[in-house]
């Protein structure tokens, strides 16, 4: 009888999901280091992705009710330490067509952050050679990132998007932290033109007088020429005046969460079918009592296709600190070859050097530079693998 009755239970499981869309999919991306240099001594033997850890691999799944009206999203991660959850990890529900409800991490809600991601961002990281990342350069709703809790986005008309996302912990809290961590954000699409974006993303703190609030962020990105794609933001991040005083830059570790003011700008332009080139920039202006000048960073990329499988890459980048700090630069130049239709296999030479301050050592992640005037390197096979 149990049996029976565990077949009957499978059956009807087999036939729910035949009637909704469940998906899987994947990627791989890892970076084996052979060899490398902190300046001083020839180094060999690292694992990593771009953004650390030795080893990366993420497993999508997601089911959708047969009516489009509710659905799962899992996403798993699994290195060298385990396997555990990822950024995307919910249920999500449409109670009426303009409203979409989605309760689990909120990573990227809905798609409004601002990228310009080239070049070295996608293989060992120079970690010197930038402040803000180029995930999230012109527009940033990521104060949530990581964090569990409660999403509505609402699209009252097609070209306009209302997201309000709200961080839950496990058990309740004071009002004022967890409503000072809530965020509201808005895009409008003009049609042949492009997506302005507005939002205040909270990230409250406070330490007695020392209290910051939030972001305030603003952003456009231009889609209405062929090939090119323009994204430009600002961003002005509201804090008590004792905050400022109290976190008082030391060094570059903690310039990009004091910032007074950000304006960024991103672009890539196809050249030619085979030929596209990137850039950015960002500059970061401090209080008063942090620091009087302000930090640049900069860089641009190139991406070749020398035919239907086989690319050529590079890019340099440049960062210019405040305090009189002198600036760090970094640079990459690597091919990348088609395997199969789901994988691409590659290698590379990435160098990076910080150029006299004792802060501002060259890193590429796994090999950082002995002395600030020393040449880090390292030569990464890049692999990875998606479907």
């Amino acid at each position: 009888m149990k049996k029976l009755i565990g077949a009957l239970a499978l059956a009807a499981m087999v036939a729910a999901s035949a009637f909704a869309e469940v998906s899987f999919g994947g990627w791989v991306r890892t970076l084996p280091t052979y060899v490398g240099s902190n300046g001083e001594d020839i180094k060999t033997g690292a694992l990593s992705a771009s953004w650390g850890g030795p080893f990366w691999a993420r497993f999508d799944s997601s089911w959708t009710s047969d009516d489009g009206k509710a659905g799962l999203n899992m996403r798993l991660n699994a290195d060298k330490g385990g396997v555990g959850t990822h950024d995307d990890v919910g249920i999500w529900l449409k109670p009426i067509d303009q409203i979409y409800v989605q309760v689990g991490a909120l990573w990227n809600f809905a798609g409004l952050r601002g990228d310009m991601c080239y070049g070295s961002w996608n293989w060992l990281r120079p970690t010197n050679c930038w402040l803000i990342e180029d995930e999230g350069l012109t527009f940033n709703p990521g104060s949530a990132h990581g964090k569990q809790g409660v999403g509505i986005q609402i699209t009252p008309v097609e070209a306009l998007k209302i997201v309000i996302n709200t961080p839950l912990e496990n058990s309740l809290q004071r009002g004022d932290i967890g409503l000072g961590n809530a965020s509201i954000a808005a895009a409008y699409t003009i049609d042949g033109i492009g997506t302005i974006k507005a939002g205040f993303f909270g990230d409250y703190s406070a330490d007695g007088d020392a209290s910051k609030y939030g972001t305030i962020e603003g952003a456009f990105d231009l889609t209405a020429i062929d090939k090119l794609y323009l994204t430009a933001g600002v961003s002005f991040r509201m804090a008590a005046s004792d905050y400022w005083k109290a976190n008082k830059l030391t060094d570059l570790s903690k310039a990009s969460g004091l910032y007074m003011l950000k304006a960024a700008l991103g672009a890539s332009y196809g050249i030619t079918e085979a030929f596209k080139i990137s850039a950015s920039f960002a500059m970061l202006m401090f209080n008063k009592d942090v620091a009087d000048d302000p930090a640049m960073q900069f860089g641009v990329g190139i991406d070749y296709a020398l035919n239907d499988t086989v690319g050529l890459l590079a890019d340099v980048r440049m960062l210019m600190p405040n305090n009189n700090a002198d600036p760090t630069m970094s640079f990459l130049a690597g091919i990348v070859a088609g395997v199969s239709s789901n994988a691409s296999l590659g290698i590379g030479f990435q160098g990076a050097v910080g150029l006299g301050d004792k802060a501002n050592k060259g890193k590429l992640i796994v090999v950082e530079a002995t002395e600030p005037n020393k040449f880090a390197w390292a030569v990464p096979i890049k692999a990875e693998l998606w479907f």
